[in-house]
């Protein structure tokens, strides 16, 4: 001990916390994850929760007792959120589920500021699920500058009305937190394609470039691919 000195101890320490931060920087992300979805959750469940808990706890003096306890609503907030997240999983897949969701985006459809975003989270979603999409949806572009290139998601294609240019609308994700980010609208030509899926861009966003394919394009070397929407437009055209 003497021989090494304060110094070299304060160093080491140092160190020892550098290593044990990063071992546990992917579990520890991982929980902040689950915290955000837990919170969520918990809040969908509360708004249906509040409601019968209250009616319950009228009712019946020992559900009223249990209640008091410090983690019983947060709980129960969160398994009616579960139970929901289930039973709307069961619908999604058939005739009454379909039925409904036809039936909840007519009735949002009515109202002014929440029907564009559900529209558009709608929109988002299913195009990120769209398997004969997927292979065109990851690219690079020149963000922040034009030496430099982020990983980004194809959003929407479309033409200028006055040069018939092809554009493409790019979400550029942040790390850690890729629900966060930029919407960019770019040239095709400046956007370098991948194939990456998504979920491979996803990993590299959430893992600051820790996890990703072995190799990577990163200059442009081909034309962007074809989209459904540019090819329409220039049959109108």
């Amino acid at each position: 001990m003497a021989r090494h000195g304060v110094g070299w101890m304060l160093g080491r320490w140092i160190q020892l916390l550098t290593i044990g931060a990063l071992a546990l920087a992917p579990l520890g992300l991982t929980l902040w994850i689950l915290w955000l979805l837990v919170q969520l959750f918990s809040f969908v469940g509360g708004l249906i929760a509040r409601p019968v808990l209250g009616w319950l706890a009228q009712s019946a003096p020992p559900v009223e007792a249990l209640l008091e306890r410090p983690m019983a609503e947060p709980l129960l907030e969160l398994a009616f959120a579960l139970a929901l997240l289930t039973i709307a999983g069961l619908l999604a897949g058939n005739f009454v589920g379909r039925v409904f969701g036809e039936w909840v985006s007519r009735v949002v459809a009515k109202i002014p500021i929440a029907s564009v975003v559900y529209a558009s989270a709608r929109q988002l979603i299913e195009s990120f699920q769209s398997p004969e999409a997927a292979a065109k949806k990851v690219v690079l572009i020149e963000f922040p500058s034009e030496h430099m290139k982020a990983v980004g998601l194809v959003t929407r294609e479309f033409r200028d009305t006055i040069t018939g240019e092809h554009l493409v609308a790019v979400y550029v994700p942040t790390t850690p937190n890729p629900t966060s980010g930029y919407v960019e609208i770019v040239p095709a030509h400046r956007l370098v394609w991948l194939d990456w899926t998504t979920a491979e861009a996803i990993q590299f966003i959430v893992s600051a470039g820790v996890t990703a394919p072995d190799r990577i394009t990163f200059h442009t070397a081909a034309p962007a691919p074809s989209s459904g929407v540019a090819v329409n437009q220039d049959r109108q055209e």
